[in-house]
């Protein structure tokens, strides 16, 4: 769990570097979220502009590129959401502006668990940065969700 939050800072901090959004508070993340799941990243791809599957390790996205990257997630839990039915299997795509390279994602966050903050039909993040969180804010969320 401590794992999963350092290696989500981690991509954070790089990307922070050269594409930032300023923070959202988790109270505001979690109100405007449809979907709150506890789910495990199955795999981490990429697709052009085009919806192309890239394969390449090296394969960018970032300012400029036309590429996203995508976190496939297996859902064990639905703690929360508006818009049922929730699939078991949802892909997520992640904000284009970020600075990410397939191969360095894949190997960063394949199989890790946490809780997944999403919107609308097609499993958007709530916000571009700090829309996965640790396991352990669980209580937190189901607080602020009775609220």
């Amino acid at each position: 769990m401590k794992r999963f939050l350092s290696l989500v800072l981690a991509c954070l901090a790089v990307t922070a570097s050269a594409t930032s959004v300023p923070p959202k508070p988790l109270a505001d993340m979690v109100r405007e979220a449809d979907h709150v799941v506890v789910a495990t990243i199955t795999r981490v791809d990429m697709v052009d502009g085009k919806g192309r599957l890239l394969t390449d390790p090296e394969a960018r996205t970032g300012p400029g590129l036309s590429n996203q990257m995508r976190l496939h997630l297996d859902i064990h839990e639905v703690i929360f959401t508006r818009l049922p039915p929730v699939s078991r299997s949802v892909r997520v795509p992640l904000w284009t502006m970020w600075h990410y390279q397939l191969g360095g994602m894949q190997a960063q966050l394949t199989g890790q668990k946490g809780i997944f903050l999403l919107t609308g039909r097609g499993y958007q993040p709530v916000y571009p940065a700090g829309f996965q969180r640790p396991l352990d804010e669980r209580e937190e969320i189901q607080r602020l969700l009775a609220r």
